[in-house]
């Protein structure tokens, strides 16, 4: 998230997200991927976050919820996590990630993931927490 609320900074103002748009799906979804052996969740956020976006996470994420998500007979968790502090350049990596952008909470672009915006209404307190994604 940037709360900011410089104009002209990575989130261009106050309560915005950031998103990115895959070269593989489509529609505008949080920055993720999968945790390696031996890391933690956390790091894998972070990892993942510098690999796809640029960005290093500074300051501690706070973790905000973990969903269950079953399709095609696989089973797995998302883990979300909230981060207000980095530092680097946003850039899309190009191959995985053709683009990235923060968008104010109120106004997402058409093509947000209908499970992003699930996790934006909890967040902002407007949907109750779901158990799966």
């Amino acid at each position: 998230l940037d709360d900011s609320g410089a104009e002209g900074g990575a989130g261009g103002g106050a309560g915005s997200v950031l998103l990115i748009r895959h070269s593989y799906v489509g529609g505008w979804h949080f920055p993720g991927g999968g945790v390696g052996k031996g890391e933690s969740l956390v790091e894998a956020m972070r990892r993942e976050v510098r690999e796809e976006v640029g960005l290093t996470v500074e300051s501690g994420p706070q973790p905000f919820g973990v969903y269950a998500r079953f399709r095609h007979g696989a089973s797995d968790h998302v883990a979300v996590f909230v981060a207000r502090g980095w530092s680097g350049t946003l850039q899309a990596d190009g191959v995985e990630i053709l683009e990235a952008r923060f968008f104010p909470l109120d106004r997402l672009p058409e093509d947000t993931s209908p499970a992003t915006r699930r996790r934006i209404a909890e967040f902002q307190g407007r949907e109750p927490l779901a158990e799966r994604w």
